[in-house]
């Protein structure tokens, strides 16, 4: 019977996420919107037609995904995010020395590929592997780092592309990537507690040890192939959708909107501090909520708070519209990172943990595949977001009404079905 206590190795763990997603995600991934305008103006090209990139994030992403539960049988947890950090890197490379859109498609792959292997979806892995409580809150406050890297890396990156070109500052990011995600992981992950003998967090100490082993998560649960006959999981596949849309929307377009609408590019970097800030504080308090009053609760106000940025565009002007619509933007990627592991966690359980979380990251990645031309498409037809921000408005109105029906306390997998009552709150 192994002893947990309050080990080191927990919050190394957590500590050794936080560089990840802070470096891959924040510094990386989350800037990607203050480099549309200086790129289509060195091509030749509209913001619409810059979306054609976002469809090749997407394949990387898809791909990534689908193989991502097969790949986590045959290797390591610690090395899928060590190659991720490295092709992210590369995709950087491959931006640097681009002359055309195209020549950029290939990276664009490389990234999003990476944000699979060395972002949400491993991060949410490795902390289901070593929290059983808090589970949440340490996904919140690790998927928090993102948030600190873009409010510390965005005004820099911004001032890079300015003073010595985006070509240089994608030099940077990738250098960034190659050193903190791949040196941190190599030197501080461990693929499970039971490699320091340890149980997950929260674990009951007469667990047993075996459900560990080969990369499972213990716990009751149920299979994809049986879950996919149930109503919840097409309510959860639908959430998904919107939820994918609506972040590639703030994604690749904050900066853009806001440029468009008459604000300085030096106030727009700015204003993704802004974001980044919200975004922060979002994801930490969220998974407290979560673990206390119910996921659900938290989609709504995310929900909430996204639309209204969306409305508040239109009316309110300047500088004080666009740091309102930044911190409004702050709360969608919250759900974007808890979504996934929560809500399959509460509707199917954890056991299968991986084969869900495979596919809502496919889900999520192949809807940018017919999203952004979509969004092209809308752009060049109309020539501005007007529209597109309406679409937005529209899709959040369906996500809430959605979770209401979907995280209600008998649609839960641990539910009254098995005679345990509820297991917390919806």
């Amino acid at each position: 019977m192994k002893k947990q206590g309050s080990n080191k190795w927990y919050w190394i763990i957590a500590a050794s996420l936080f560089l990840v997603m802070m470096f891959n995600c924040g510094v990386g991934y989350y800037s990607l919107s203050l480099f549309v305008t200086p790129i289509t103006r060195s091509f030749g090209i509209s913001s619409g037609d810059f979306a054609i990139l976002y469809v090749f994030y997407g394949v990387g992403s898809a791909a990534a995904a689908a193989f991502f539960n097969r790949l986590l049988k045959r290797f390591a947890l610690k090395s899928l995010i060590v190659f991720g950090g490295l092709i992210s890197a590369a995709g950087y490379f491959v931006f640097a020395g681009s002359n055309r859109l195209e020549a950029m498609f290939i990276g664009g792959v490389l990234i999003g590929a990476s944000t699979v292997f060395s972002g949400t979806a491993a991060v949410q892995m490795a902390i289901a592997r070593w929290f059983s409580e808090r589970r949440s809150q340490v996904t919140g406050l690790v998927a928090s780092a993102s948030g600190i890297g873009t409010a510390v890396g965005s005004p820099i990156v911004g001032w890079m592309i300015r003073a010595l070109g985006w070509r240089v500052a994608c030099v940077v990011i990738g250098a960034l990537v190659a050193v903190f995600v791949c040196a941190q992981i190599t030197l501080l992950l461990r693929e499970e507690p039971g490699c320091v003998g340890l149980m997950p967090y929260g674990e009951s100490l007469g667990a047993e040890e075996g459900g560990m082993r080969g990369g499972a998560v213990p716990g009751d649960g149920c299979p994809l192939s049986e879950g996919i006959k149930k109503p919840s999981f097409w309510l959860f596949a639908g959430g998904m959708i919107v939820v994918a849309v609506v972040y590639q929307m703030i994604t690749l377009y904050q900066s853009t909107i806001l440029i468009e609408r008459g604000v300085p590019e030096a106030v727009a970097a700015a204003c993704l501090s802004v974001f980044a800030v919200v975004d922060m504080c979002s994801k930490a308090s969220a998974g407290i909520i979560a673990d206390r009053f119910g996921f659900r609760i938290v989609t709504l106000y995310c929900a909430g708070a996204t639309a209204l940025a969306f409305i508040l565009i239109r009316v309110v002007d300047g500088t004080a519209g666009a740091v309102l619509f930044s911190a409004l933007l702050g709360f969608w990627p919250t759900v974007c990172v808890l979504y996934g592991v929560t809500a399959s966690i509460s509707l199917f359980g954890k056991r299968y943990l991986s084969e869900y979380i495979g596919f809502s990251q496919t889900l999520m990645c192949c809807c940018s595949l017919v999203g952004m031309p979509l969004i092209r498409t809308l752009y060049n037809a109309i020539g501005s977001f007007d529209t597109v921000m309406n679409i937005a408005i529209g899709l959040l109105a369906t996500f809430a009404v959605m979770m209401v029906r979907m995280l209600r306390k008998s649609n839960f997998f641990s539910g009254e079905k098995r005679g345990e009552g509820a297991p917390g709150r919806g």
